[in-house]
């Protein structure tokens, strides 16, 4: 039986356009799941438009968002609707999420059209990483409305699903009652006649808990449901009819992307089309220019997948010299294991169409529009458009930037195909060029290109740091040391906008321990909500800031490996290692860590050295010495006159 409060109607002929409409709410200001929202008369021919995710698009992300409220006003649909992840939420403090709410009420303030919102994971999970924890989500229904509930529009009926009930659980599913809901809201609408799409933030047929087929997609054929559609995956793409229902997922307006269009990821709006003839049509813009439905399908996406994720198709092999210790330009060999996994054969190269480059490096991607034509720097109209997502994403200390002047590559140097299903090792002339002082590893921006299913060549971005040769030397005291950076080896969408720690070694007066000291920019010291000793998975991923040493010698038997959590209450250092952490507010903190290590193990010892940096959120993002993670190893050099 639904609720009371579920069978509310709530009449809205005069919606405050821009902000969430005012939905029925409980006595403590909380709106009610369930009711049904009548919207007033509208015209014959319906528009509705979708806002995509916006997540980990920072402060550049708010641009697209605010110019794709600027391009609503001037289609002018008769409602805007989310997929959710309006916020980066992820946070253990109000404060930071309520300004980020703020912060995208105050750009979808200035729509000229109804706004109805969605709740994504990022909107109503919590930092604290505790299943289940209500915070968020109570503050949703306060700032932006209920989590389901059903839109009555003049030409059609919307129905907004919640699917992230569990609040972090890892098992998706939808409850008893929001299904009761869903199955009492499929009838009402049915009985209109009119088009009936349900719109939810994570694609909800993906997950085999859901078990979408036997409790879902039954419902959506008897109630003759026209679509369904997701956010999430930050892709567009068009899924397969299912028994008369269209499947869509869309894909960012400001949220981080960071690959080339037609692998599915732009900015860009969706809008659906209903008429009082009873159909529907879904169709996506980004600025400037409309295209269809099916402009990427799910085939050609899941072959982006496959070459990106969870292993790129393109991987480093062996090491090169280290620049640092060169003294003239030095040939040398960069060699590369591919692995295609797709259907289709892959082309290996340095030089993808379509990069437009500037004297700085790649500024921005040309992408052939919907007929597949265009040339890059025409004024081509709807035959193509530059996507500024390399420009957005380069950052110096993630994606190395100012390394790349050390590493000299021949243009066509690396062009290789690679047939479907198989794997071949590439190897790539290259020039280091001698550097001085503390320098980062040399980056190679390789792509994998395919031919997808319209005959249009999708280039996949795969930025990879080689690896280099390098020896840690030990220092006889701070002034001797040097810095080393410590990096992200692997680009990833939630590192942090923060400069490279670094980290030096010494050998202590006696030589009986080895100091490590780290300086570390952050702008945000974070700790763990608790303490307890560290598993294996809080080693690779912890709640918190933290330091990682993992040290391996023949003399020592069992190697070395612990975390320690500098601002975490009730963190200590193991026995035998001492401690002292030093913070100075909004720049950074300090560690000086000091190993028991005898001599004769230094000798022949390997260490690593990760620095894990969390910023109160529900990601944390590790940073290593050396490539391979927790599996990286740079071998020790013992001073050669030890201090006295």
């Amino acid at each position: 039986m639904l609720s009371a409060a579920a069978l509310i109607v709530l009449t809205l002929a005069t919606t405050s356009a821009g902000a969430p409409p005012h939905f029925q709410a409980d006595g403590n200001g909380r709106a009610t799941d369930g009711q049904v929202v009548k919207d007033g008369a509208r015209p014959r021919v319906q528009r509705i438009a979708i806002l995509p995710d916006r997540t980990t698009g920072r402060a550049w992300g708010i641009p697209y968002l605010l110019a794709a409220v600027e391009d609503l006003n001037i289609v002018r649909p008769d409602a805007v609707f989310t997929v959710g992840d309006m916020v980066q939420g992820y946070t253990r403090s109000t404060s930071l999420w309520n300004t980020e709410v703020d912060e995208y009420l105050g750009a979808v303030g200035k729509l000229s059209a109804a706004f109805y919102p969605t709740a994504g994971n990022h909107d109503v999970i919590s930092g604290t990483r505790t299943a289940g924890d209500a915070t968020f989500a109570e503050q949703y229904r306060q700032r932006f409305g209920p989590v389901w509930y059903s839109v009555e529009l003049d030409l059609a009926t919307v129905l907004v699903l919640f699917s992230d009930e569990g609040l972090g659980d890892s098992k998706m599913g939808f409850s008893d009652a929001q299904m009761t809901w869903l199955s009492g809201a499929l009838q009402s609408a049915s009985k209109r006649n009119q088009p009936i799409f349900l719109l939810m933030h994570r694609p909800m047929w993906r997950y085999p808990s859901v078990k979408w087929n036997d409790r879902v997609q039954p419902l959506l054929e008897k109630a003759g449901v026209d679509a369904v559609i997701a956010g999430h995956f930050h892709a567009l793409q068009r899924e397969a009819d299912v028994g008369g229902v269209q499947y869509h997922i869309v894909g960012t307006c400001g949220g981080m992307i960071d690959q080339h269009p037609l692998a599915g990821q732009m900015q860009h709006l969706t809008f659906v089309d209903c008429t009082s003839e009873g159909a529907l049509r879904v169709w996506h813009q980004p600025v400037g220019l409309v295209l269809p439905e099916d402009f990427v399908i799910r085939a050609d996406q899941d072959r982006v997948y496959a070459l990106r994720d969870p292993v790129p198709a393109v991987r480093t092999d062996g090491k090169l010299p280290d620049p640092s210790t060169l003294t003239a330009p030095t040939e040398a060999v960069a060699r590369f294991v591919v692995k295609n996994p797709i259907d289709v054969p892959i082309h290996v190269t340095l030089d993808p169409p379509g990069v437009l480059r500037n004297a700085n490096g790649p500024s921005a991607w040309w992408t052939a529009g919907r007929a597949g034509q265009g040339t890059p720097g025409t004024t081509g109209g709807a035959n193509g458009w530059t996507s500024h997502t390399l420009a957005d994403v380069d950052y110096a200390s993630t994606m190395a930037t100012n390394a790349r002047s050390m590493l000299r590559v021949a243009s066509g140097a690396c062009e290789h195909d690679v047939p479907a299903k198989s794997e071949v090792t590439i190897e790539v002339p290259v020039t280091l060029m001698p550097q001085s002082g503390t320098i980062l590893a040399p980056q190679l921006d390789m792509y994998a290109t395919f031919v997808d299913s319209k005959g249009r060549t999708v280039p996949i971005y795969l930025p990879t740091r080689l690896p280099i040769d390098r020896t840690v030397q030990l220092g006889t005291d701070g002034a001797s040391a040097v810095s080393l950076p410590v990096l992200a080896w692997n680009y990833s969408p939630y590192d942090t906008r923060e400069e490279n720690p670094t980290v030096q070694f010494t050998r202590s007066a006696d030589g009986k321990k080895l100091i490590i000291d780290a300086l570390v920019p952050d702008q945000l010291q974070a700790a763990a909500p608790s303490w307890s000793a560290p598993d294996a998975k809080r080693k690779n991923d912890p709640h918190a800031d933290a330091i990682r040493i993992l040290i391996e010698s023949p003399s020592l038997g069992a190697p070395i490996d612990f975390l320690v959590e500098p601002f975490t209450t009730g963190c200590t250092a193991p026995d035998g290692v001492t401690m002292k952490c030093q913070t100075s507010a909004g720049t950074g903190w300090t560690a000086h860590i000091e190993v028991p290590l005898p001599a004769s193990a230094g000798a022949m010892a390997a260490i690593q050295v990760g620095i894990a940096d969390n910023d109160d959120t529900f990601h944390t993002q590790w940073r290593w010495l050396a490539p391979a993670a927790a599996a990286g190893r740079w071998r020790l050099a013992e001073p050669a006159v030890r201090s006295k």
